[in-house]
C-alpha cells in the first residue's frame, strides 16, 4: 500500500514537471512609452514593426517608435543603424534604453532603442527592408512682410527609408487670387541621408523655391552636409548638420546671382503632453562672396487627433541680411491646416 501510494506521488510529480517543461518560457520583456510592460517571445523587428508572440493575445505588432526598452536572454540576429550586416547579439534593458551585447561580450548601451534597426531569429538573406511613409496637409497661410496676404495651399512629404538610407521628397504649393490676379508660391525639394552609424550621417539635398509676386522669383540650392543625430525616438528627436551649398538666384528686375554658401541645419521635436508635439527646424546659408546671411526658421505645434489625422499650426520666418530690393529683410507667416500621415 505504501509502495503504491509512493508510486502515484512520483508519477504525479513527474507529470507536473513535464507540464512545466513543455510550457513556453516567456523570457522577453518589452517596455512601452506609455508605461505598459509586455511579456512574450520576440519574433522579429522589421520595417519599424516589432512582432511579439504572447500567450494572452497571440502575435501582436508594436510600433518600434513607441518601444522604450527591451530585455531578453536569447540571442538574435541584429543590425544597428548604419550597419550593412547582421550579428548575433543579446539585449539587456529595463524601463528605458537597451544594452546590446555582441558574441565577444562587447557591450554598447543606448538611452533609447532606436539605434536597433532589425531583429531576426534566423539569419536573414537581406537585413534591410524599405519603409514608405509620409504626410499630406491642406493649409491656410497668413503672410506678413511688405504686404499682408492670405493664401491657401497643400504641402506634403514622402519618406522612403531603410535602417541606414533616408530619402525625403517634399513640396509646398500655395495660390492666391487678389482681385482676379492669381499669384503662386511653391517649394519642392529632395534629400538623401546615409547613416554611417547610429549618430553620424552624410546628406545631399536639392531645393527650389518660386514666388511669382516677388522680385526674387526663384532660388535653387544644391549641396552636401555632414550631420550628427543626438537621439531619435517617438517622443523626441534632435539632429544637426553643416556643409557647403551652391546657390542660384533669379530676379525679375535685377541680374541673376550665383554663390557658394556655408550651410547649417537644425531639427528638433519633442512631445509636450499626450498627442501634442512641438517642432523647430532651421536652415542657414552664409553667402561666401557677398558675406550675407539667409535664414529660414519654422516652428510650431502638431496635435494628433487620431492615429493618422493631425492639426498643424506653424510659424515660418525668412530672413535675408542683404535683400536686393533693400526694403524687406524679413517675411513672417503663420500656417494652419489639417493633415493626414501614414
Amino acid at each position: 500500500m505504501l509502495l503504491q501510494r509512493s508510486l502515484r506521488y512520483l508519477f504525479r510529480l513527474l507529470g507536473t514537471l513535464c507540464l512545466f517543461s513543455i510550457s513556453p518560457v516567456w523570457a522577453d520583456t518589452i517596455w512601452m512609452n506609455n508605461g505598459d510592460v509586455l511579456s512574450g517571445d520576440i519574433m522579429k523587428l522589421d520595417a519599424g514593426k516589432l512582432s511579439l508572440q504572447t500567450k494572452y493575445a497571440g502575435t501582436i505588432e508594436l510600433d518600434w517608435r513607441y518601444v522604450s526598452a527591451l530585455d531578453s536572454d536569447k540571442a538574435f540576429w541584429v543590425s544597428l543603424i548604419g550597419e550593412e550586416k547582421v550579428s548575433l547579439r543579446r539585449f539587456k534593458g529595463q524601463e528605458t534604453g537597451v544594452t546590446v551585447i555582441d558574441e565577444s561580450g562587447r557591450k554598447r548601451s543606448f538611452s533609447a532603442v532606436w539605434p536597433v534597426a532589425s531583429i531576426h531569429i534566423e539569419k536573414p538573406v537581406l537585413a534591410d527592408t524599405w519603409e514608405l511613409g509620409g504626410k499630406l496637409v491642406a493649409m491656410l497661410d497668413s503672410k506678413s512682410g511688405n504686404d499682408d496676404e492670405l493664401l491657401i495651399g497643400v504641402e506634403g512629404k514622402l519618406n522612403v527609408d531603410d535602417q541606414w538610407n533616408k530619402n525625403a521628397f517634399y513640396w509646398d504649393i500655395e495660390t492666391e487670387d487678389d482681385d482676379g490676379v492669381k499669384n503662386s508660391e511653391w517649394v519642392i525639394g529632395y534629400s538623401y541621408s546615409r547613416y554611417l552609424d547610429e549618430h553620424w550621417f552624410v546628406q545631399g539635398a536639392a531645393e527650389q523655391k518660386h514666388d511669382s509676386e516677388e522680385d526674387l522669383q526663384r532660388r535653387t540650392s544644391l549641396g552636401g552636409t555632414l550631420g550628427y543625430r543626438f537621439w531619435e525616438a517617438a517622443g523626441s528627436a534632435l539632429k544637426t548638420s553643416g556643409g557647403i551649398s551652391r546657390l542660384w538666384e533669379e530676379y525679375q528686375a535685377n541680374d541673376s546671382q550665383q554663390d557658394y554658401a556655408l550651410t547649417w541645419a537644425f531639427n528638433y521635436r519633442t512631445r509636450i503632453i499626450n498627442n501634442w508635439e512641438y517642432f523647430a527646424n532651421s536652415r542657414t546659408f552664409f553667402r561666401l562672396n557677398q558675406s550675407t546671411t539667409l535664414v529660414n526658421i519654422n516652428q510650431g505645434i502638431k496635435v494628433g487627433l487620431t492615429d493618422h489625422i493631425t492639426w498643424n499650426l506653424t510659424h515660418i520666418l525668412d530672413y535675408d541680411s542683404d535683400p536686393v530690393d533693400k526694403t524687406k529683410k524679413t517675411d513672417s507667416r503663420v500656417k494652419m491646416g489639417v493633415g493626414y500621415q501614414w
